[in-house]
């Protein structure tokens, strides 16, 4: 009977780690693996974990051993190549052997560099898409305004949805910002919202509290990758029968 001790102190683990990023190096120049009682040599698939405020580097074996799985922290915070992550250059080794924290802060600048180049992307081809747009004359406001969806801000003709739910069974729905961009937005709308998915999901934009999403398809297979479900797709207010009850009730 010691599988429950063991339980608890893998899950306190995992609440504690953070998978950063995964990166490879050649197999001649292969470096040590910090999992606790190891110390062999890795070249592929290095994982770059913070657990309990440390770094730690760890071949891909042990880092399925101790954390109970491949993908048990989810998607790197920092993608830095595909799936054996990216071929480090010389200094880079160096950096991750002798000084691992600041190899990462370099990927973090990366990262939030091509976040900034997406989103000023998005900005940029919505400006050219109004510039475009012949001169109308305003239309006059409606008689008696209805609301069609609870998101002002959503496209006005591409009103379709997607729901996808996490393995604890919070919702979130995929939305169509009038900009163009695309949203995932929480539902029930909760505190923390904003890291509640890995940042390569998206920014959180907190003018209508959603995540702004660089790229829908890579987010849906990094959300599958970690348990999420298929999404499902409808329409306003279709949607009511698949989001769950607590958020119908609210609304109601």
């Amino acid at each position: 009977m010691t599988s429950t001790p063991q339980s608890a102190s893998a899950l306190a683990s995992l609440r504690k780690a953070r998978l950063l990023a995964i990166v490879a190096v050649s197999p001649e120049h292969r470096v040590a693996c910090q999992s606790p009682g190891c110390g062999h040599g890795v070249y592929a698939a290095i994982h770059i974990v913070e657990d309990a405020g440390q770094l730690l580097v760890m071949g891909s074996t042990c880092f399925a051993k101790h954390y109970g799985g491949a993908l048990a922290l989810g998607m790197p915070a920092y993608s830095a190549g595909g799936g054996n992550g990216r071929m480090l250059t010389e200094a880079e080794r160096l950096a991750l052997v002798h000084n691992t924290a600041a190899l990462l802060a370099a990927f973090k600048a990366e990262h939030d560099q091509a976040m900034a180049e997406a989103n000023a992307r998005l900005k940029q081809a919505s400006e050219r898409r109004a510039q475009r747009m012949p001169f109308r004359l305003p239309a006059p406001p409606p008689r008696a305004p209805t609301p069609t969806h609870p998101w002002p801000w959503q496209h006005s003709t591409n009103n379709s949805v997607a729901v996808v739910r996490s393995p604890e069974g919070q919702a979130w729905i995929r939305v169509q910002h009038s900009n163009g961009s695309q949203r995932l937005v929480p539902w029930p709308a909760f505190e923390g919202w904003e890291y509640a998915l890995p940042p390569s999901c998206g920014a959180p934009d907190h003018e209508v509290k959603a995540l702004a999403v660089p790229n829908i398809v890579t987010a849906m297979l990094g959300l599958r990758m970690i348990g999420f479900t298929q999404p499902e797709v409808s329409r306003w207010p279709d949607v009511l029968r698949l989001v769950p009850p607590a958020a119908t009730k609210a609304l109601a």
